[in-house]
């Protein structure tokens, strides 16, 4: 299977998604604001309009879609993110960045895309990034929570996560931002999957450096494509789950025949990002398990 060999993540340090649509949606401010804070509803937070961003009165009789001759905007504010969503009445991706999107796991996704003819951005302003997992995962968290509320509001063809470019179709966002509710990382959305450079085995991550600061890198002599992106995302969803990567010589299990070596470096190629790099290893014959049956990634004693 061929890979997009680039590991780097998009230069702008701001969280955002795409949604393709097949049709204008219709919604106003006001519903969209209702329909943030129904997702929100037990979290604790609850979001805001933000009226210097939005360029239209929010009364309920006043839609997103007018055709006026500078895209109409909604400016929200959720748990302290500040976050534009912004209507297109143009399809949101040319050919060659269609090519670039990560639509492996769903085989009609290049199709539907490309039918979509106007779309809607959601981007982060005013961004106050850095490299503290928790704060990171807090945006892109409320990213995705407007994401969704969109997506349920109008009926998206797919959502386009930028910093991954991963591709899931539109109503796959609202089991994944259930699970975000209970603690569960979308790593699905969040991650893509891309190749390591010529002549080196394994698959590398897209998206996790705008959360972390660094990818993963899975080096395996065997494993396919999917079974190592499998790997890779595993990981992924435990240093969501326990708030930082695991320590550098960890050994981690992948199944009963399959263990992995942590260690970590600079981008596998020129320029790229840090990388937690998982090396396949090589057990004696006979050698005890360290992992549970069912594939979930466990630590086992070096």
């Amino acid at each position: 299977m061929a890979l997009d060999q680039s590991v780097r993540s998009d230069p702008a340090p701001a969280f955002g998604a795409t949604l393709p649509m097949t049709a204008l949606p219709r919604f106003s401010g006001l519903e969209l604001l209702a329909a943030v804070n129904k997702i929100l509803q037990g979290a604790g937070v609850t979001a805001t309009l933000e009226p210097e961003l939005t360029t239209f009165d929010a009364s309920p009789g006043e839609r997103v879609w007018n055709r006026p001759k500078a895209p109409p905007r909604i400016g929200l504010s959720v748990n302290g993110v500040t976050i534009l969503v912004e209507g297109h009445d143009r399809p949101a991706f040319r050919p060659s960045e269609l090519a670039r999107l990560d639509i492996r796991s769903w085989p009609e996704g290049r199709a539907r895309v490309s039918r979509a003819r106007c779309h809607v951005e959601i981007t982060e302003v005013d961004v106050k990034s850095g490299a503290d997992l928790d704060h990171n995962y807090d945006r892109a968290a409320a990213v995705t929570v407007v994401a969704a509320a969109v997506a349920g509001l109008a009926g998206a063809a797919a959502v386009v996560w930028h910093a991954s470019r991963r591709a899931v179709a539109g109503e796959e966002l609202a089991p994944l931002v259930a699970a975000l509710a209970a603690g569960q990382a979308p790593v699905p959305l969040w991650l893509g999957c891309v190749a390591r450079p010529a002549g080196a085995r394994g698959v590398a991550t897209r998206g996790l450096y705008a959360l972390l600061g660094a990818e993963i890198e899975i080096a395996s002599r065997n494993l396919p494509v999917e079974a190592a992106f499998e790997v890779a995302q595993e990981l992924a969803a435990e240093i969501f789950r326990t708030g930082g990567p695991p320590e550098e010589g960890a050994r981690l299990g992948y199944d009963r025949t399959t263990e992995f070596g942590v260690r970590y470096r600079s981008g596998s190629h020129a320029g790229a990002v840090p990388a937690v790099v998982l090396t396949q290893v090589t057990e004696p014959a006979g050698a005890p398990a360290r992992v549970p049956v069912g594939g979930q990634l466990a630590a086992g004693a070096a």
